[in-house]
């Protein structure tokens, strides 16, 4: 039987809906692309380094987190071992120029007015610089070099042993992720095309727990749209290395995806069509710390989306080859209602023999081979219902799920290894052949004056009833969060965002769950613009008046941090 929310944890969810107060609407700037998750309040997402992280909406339905799962619209994020990623990004960005810098407090940037003996130890730093130039005549050249050195002090000791320099291309603090790029491209009316060229120093996260250094150089990137054709080739030569056990490895790769969408015509009916194939094709040589079922996968895809008068829309995506299928679908509608009040009924399936059909099959873990697939396949439904309503500058929300999963993916642990600091496990992939269930409940008011403040409050629960220490994490169970945006005489933005995540919980990677007790957060962004110039100075403070705890398995603590952007728009 499903079990609902106890009395004692009612009382805890109306008491957040009631504080809370929060405006998605406020952009606290994340300190680089794709750590959003950092900031997001309206679920769980535990963050242990800034490619790795468990980002998970209250209301997506299932246990996987949203990196977990491939779909078409992640064709140009990267991979990680398995998981996807938008950081390291090689976007390029809109014709500007910018420096980032920043530290995570208790550095240098105040110890110079302490003359205690007990000074606070050094703290790593974010460095980033790039420019994109102006076209001229359609060309333009760009070049970026950025490294984010935060979440890698309390596995700094450990990880160099295992490598022969700094593993870095600034600095020695062994940051988990550091990449420079460099090239030049093409933008018209209808053709867009980029060529980059670059190196990177990579630590990927297994499925073992382990940290495994890649180091690519060189790495290619090229991307082509034209019309509505895109399509992405990326060259790859990755060298892998422990120091410590004296080994060594190689992997070439080629990946990307080609993609076509029909054309105006279609667009402007009620039928939405795209098509194409996503690729990977791997040589290893030596020790390589995973592998990939015939060295190649090929996995062509299909989008669908039927809509009528905006009452009615349907979306399906398949995507199939000779060892794996994935299905996700929806159903919604939206029945007549007053103006400026909304209301949708839904059903979503995920359905397939895998999360993420791209990813590498075998890790390999002292003489042990752990299995990246799991036989069977899962299937997740999910029912919701949202309703808005707007009053002047008010808007009054709400949304309701129930979802149900069976054959969610897990891992069965076979044993546990402690090296140092470190946990790590031996086993396979598996499955929960039992149906997990859950109920959500959302609610949220936003507030706002013309372009001058927006304001906005959410609170949410989720109840999940199942066999829960073989789920890999234990959601938070409810949140409730506040934030703001002011802009003054608009050139000055103030964002702030303050909220609160019940606790969550590790349960497979270590012999005791590892419990991410529950706390408040709050994070802010300032910054002075000057349009007609187009210069923009943000100074954005993460992490404020949490505790600094490490939230994933053999992850660092996250903490207290400053950045600062300088940018110049052309």
């Amino acid at each position: 039987m499903l079990s609902f929310v106890s009395g004692n944890s009612l009382t805890k969810v109306a008491g957040a809906v009631i504080f809370c107060a929060v405006a998605t609407i406020a952009a606290v700037d994340a300190e680089m692309e794709g750590m959003e998750v950092d900031q997001r309040d309206d679920g769980t997402f535990l963050v242990g380094s800034p490619t790795f992280y468990f980002d998970r909406a209250l209301g997506s339905g299932g246990l996987h987190s949203e990196s977990e799962l491939w779909s078409p619209a992640k064709l140009r994020q990267r991979l990680l071992f398995n998981r996807m990623s938008v950081l390291p990004s090689w976007d390029v960005l809109p014709p500007s120029v910018w420096l980032k810098t920043g530290n995570e407090l208790g550095d240098l940037i105040y110890q110079d007015f302490i003359t205690t003996e007990d000074r606070p130890k050094n703290r790593t730093p974010i460095l980033e610089g790039g420019f994109r130039s102006p076209s001229f005549k359609g060309f333009w050249v760009t070049a970026r070099g950025f490294q984010d050195d935060h979440f890698s002090t309390r596995t700094f000791s450990y990880r160099k042993k295992m490598v022969d320099s700094e593993f870095a291309l600034f600095g020695e603090n062994y940051p988990l992720f550091s990449s420079v790029y460099a090239g030049a491209g093409y933008t018209g009316s209808k053709l867009n095309v980029s060529a980059l060229a670059g190196e990177e120093y990579l630590w990927l996260f297994y499925e073992s727990s382990r940290w495994i250094p890649v180091h690519y150089k060189p790495r290619v990137e090229t991307r082509l749209d034209y019309g509505k054709l895109a399509a992405t080739v990326v060259y790859e030569d990755a060298e892998y290395q422990n120091k410590r056990k004296k080994e060594t490895g190689s992997r070439k790769e080629w990946n990307g995806s080609l993609r076509y969408g029909c054309g105006d015509a279609c667009r402007k009916g009620f039928l939405h069509l795209s098509t194409g194939v996503a690729f990977r094709a791997v040589d290893d040589d030596g020790t390589v710390y995973s592998s990939l079922e015939d060295d190649r996968v090929l996995l062509p895809f299909m989008e669908m989306q039927f809509r009528v008068r905006n009452r009615f829309a349907a979306r399906a995506s398949f995507a199939v080859n000779d060892r794996d299928w994935l299905v996700q679908d929806s159903i919604e509608f939206s029945p007549a209602v007053p103006s400026k009040s909304g209301i949708t009924l839904g059903v979503k399936n995920i359905s397939g023999t895998r999360l993420n059909p791209m990813a590498d099959t075998r890790e390999f873990f002292d003489g042990d081979t752990i299995s990246l697939t799991a036989d069977g396949r899962m299937d997740l439904v999910q029912g919701y219902a949202t309703f808005t309503d707007t009053v002047g500058n008010l808007e009054m929300g709400g949304r309701g799920s129930f979802w149900a999963e069976y054959g969610a993916e897990t891992f069965d642990v076979e044993k546990y290894v402690v090296d140092d600091i470190m946990v790590y496990r031996h086993g396979d992939v598996d499955r929960i052949d039992d149906w997990i269930k859950g109920v959500t409940g959302e609610l949220w008011m936003s507030v706002w004056y013309k372009e001058m403040f927006a304001f906005k409050a959410l609170g949410g629960f989720e109840r999940i009833d199942g066999e829960e220490k073989r789920f890999e994490v234990t959601p938070a169970e409810y949140f409730a969060s506040f934030s703001a945006d002011w802009l003054l005489r608009k050139s000055f933005r103030i964002s702030h965002s303050l909220r609160y995540r019940s606790d969550a919980q590790w349960n497979l990677r270590s012999r005791d769950p590892m419990v991410i007790k529950g706390d408040w957060y709050w994070d802010a962004t300032f910054e002075q613009q000057f349009p007609k110039q187009g210069l923009y100075l943000t100074g954005t403070l993460l992490h404020v008046i949490g505790d600094e705890v490490v939230e994933t398995p053999n992850g660092a603590e996250n903490r207290l941090r400053f950045v600062c952007t300088v940018k110049k728009t052309f």
